[in-house]
C-alpha cells in the first residue's frame, strides 16, 4: 500500500469493449492480468458513479463487460469507482429502458451515418487508419499514444466537417461527456491522494483523459504505463 506522502500514480488503461473478443493480442484476461501486476490502491472504470452499485443484470444493458468484471472482480479488494456521463437528464437516477433510442444524439448519429456529406469519404478513411493502430494489437500497443493522437485528430477533422449543420450536436455531446468524465477522474484522484489508481476507458477517452489530468497536477502525480515487466513513466 502507498502512503499519502508519496506521489500519487496514475494508470490509464484504454479498452476496446467488445473487439477484446475477437483479439488475442489484447483480450479481456489481458486487461485483469494488467490491473493484477499494477496492484493498484483502486481502480475507476467507464461506469456512471450513479449506477456503480447496480447489480449486474442491470449493468450488462448499458456498460462494456470489462468495466463490470472489474467492478466483480476487484470491489471486494479495493475501491472501484465510476466516472462515467450520460447526459445532464439522467443525472442521479437510473438509466431508463429506451433511453439510448431516444437520446437525440444517438438519433443524429443514425442520421449521419446514412447521409453523404462531402468530407464522409475522408473522415471515413481518418477513422480506418486509426483502427488499424488498435486491430490484433497488444495493450502496450493500443496505449503507446498512437491511437491517441489519431483519434484526436479525427475528432478534430469531424468536428470541423459538421460545424454549423444539424450534426453539430454530436460533437458538442462528445465534448460535454469528456468535459465530465475529466472533472469525475480528478475527483477521484484529489479523494485517493497518494495512492495507485488504474482508471479503464475507451480508448477514444484516454487522451482527453491524460490531458485533463495534466493541466489539473501537471508533474504533481505520476502518469505510468506497465504491461508486464516493464514499466515506465509517460
Amino acid at each position: 500500500m502507498t502512503t499519502k506522502n508519496n506521489k500519487t500514480e496514475i494508470m490509464i488503461l484504454g479498452t476496446l469493449h467488445g473487439l477484446h473478443r475477437n483479439n488475442q493480442a489484447y483480450s479481456f484476461d489481458d486487461i485483469f492480468r494488467i490491473i493484477e501486476e499494477f496492484d493498484p490502491d483502486a481502480a475507476a472504470v467507464e461506469i456512471r458513479s450513479e449506477d456503480i452499485g447496480q447489480p449486474k443484470e442491470y449493468l450488462s444493458k448499458y456498460y462494456p463487460y470489462e468495466m463490470i468484471e472489474t467492478k466483480i472482480r476487484f470491489g471486494s479488494r479495493f475501491p472501484v469507482y465510476g466516472f462515467d456521463w450520460l447526459g445532464d437528464e439522467i443525472k442521479n437516477r437510473p438509466i431508463p429502458d429506451g433511453y439510448f433510442k431516444t437520446l437525440p444524439v444517438k438519433i443524429l448519429e443514425s442520421e449521419y451515418d446514412a447521409d453523404t456529406i462531402p468530407e464522409k469519404a475522408y473522415l471515413e478513411k481518418l477513422d480506418q487508419d486509426r483502427m488499424l493502430l488498435i486491430t490484433n494489437k497488444t495493450a502496450e500497443e493500443c496505449n503507446d499514444g498512437r491511437y491517441d493522437a489519431s483519434g484526436e485528430e479525427y475528432y478534430a477533422q469531424f468536428a470541423d466537417a459538421v460545424k454549423g449543420t444539424k450534426y453539430q450536436p454530436i460533437t458538442d455531446f462528445y465534448r460535454k461527456r469528456d468535459e465530465n468524465i475529466g472533472r469525475n477522474i480528478i475527483g477521484i484522484i484529489e479523494r485517493n491522494e497518494g495512492k495507485k489508481i488504474i482508471f479503464l476507458m475507451g480508448m477514444d477517452h484516454r487522451v482527453f483523459a491524460i490531458k485533463n489530468i495534466r493541466a489539473r497536477f501537471g508533474e504533481g502525480i505520476k502518469i505510468v504505463a506497465k504491461y508486464g515487466r516493464d514499466r515506465y513513466e509517460i
